[in-house]
């Protein structure tokens, strides 16, 4: 339970962090500075609240994949499985590296950069613009 609810607010913080950071910068904040917000969201709300980091991080994604679904037009399913999964993979890596390293910062790093890749290829190869 406490999980689901860290998921939860680490939603409703990224949609309003999203909201400002993509105002301010565009398509280069989604790329450099949406995913070390989000990462930190996700990790930080289940490290604070006690929750497992890898069930914050799939109920984030679960949420993002809705959201996708919603309002991706026809890629919709394709951008809700790639939410659901990166940010599943986004989980096991920074809980796998805290538990390797012992460092939740390491953790954060290691997941946001995985996350920066993700975006920018998302951005650059598959940009529903072009479709």
């Amino acid at each position: 339970m406490i999980s689901c609810m860290a998921g939860l607010i680490a939603a409703a913080l990224a949609w309003v962090g999203n909201i400002l950071i993509v105002k301010r910068w565009g398509e280069s904040g989604v790329i450099w500075i949406v995913p070390v917000f989000e990462e930190l969201a996700k990790t930080m709300t289940a490290l604070l609240l006690g929750g497992s980091i890898s069930f914050v991080h799939g109920v984030f994604g679960l949420i993002e994949a809705v959201h996708d679904y919603t309002s991706s037009g026809r890629l919709g399913l394709w951008t809700a499985l790639a939410g659901l999964t990166s940010h599943w993979v986004f989980g096991q890596v920074t809980y796998y590296t805290i538990i390797y390293t012992r460092l939740w910062m390491a953790g954060i790093v290691a997941a946001a950069l995985l996350h920066t890749y993700f975006n920018y290829i998302m951005i650059r190869f598959f940009n529903s613009d072009r479709y």
